[in-house]
């Protein structure tokens, strides 16, 4: 099964401005058990973790294809199996 990987920002909230410090990668493929397994200082290099993450099984047989992965964690409704 190709694992499901979500790309979030580090942030705080500091009242009038949100500060993001970082960008973390998320297993969220048992989505009741997500698991953050990296963190970056720059969203393009989470992104490519994610990626790599991702592509590890997407081979397998049985598993999805791995290019319809969403990034923005803006859009929490988007990416694979929510198309």
């Amino acid at each position: 099964m190709t694992r499901i990987a979500r790309v979030e920002p580090i942030s705080k909230d500091r009242g009038d401005a949100i500060i993001v410090s970082g960008w973390r990668v998320i297993d969220v493929t048992q989505p009741d058990a997500p698991v953050e397994i990296s963190r970056h200082d720059h969203e393009p290099q989470a992104i490519e973790a994610a990626r790599r993450f991702e592509a590890e099984t997407s081979s397998e047989p049985g598993s999805a294809p791995d290019d319809t992965q969403d990034y923005d964690a803006s859009q929490p409704n988007l990416g694979k199996g929510n198309d």
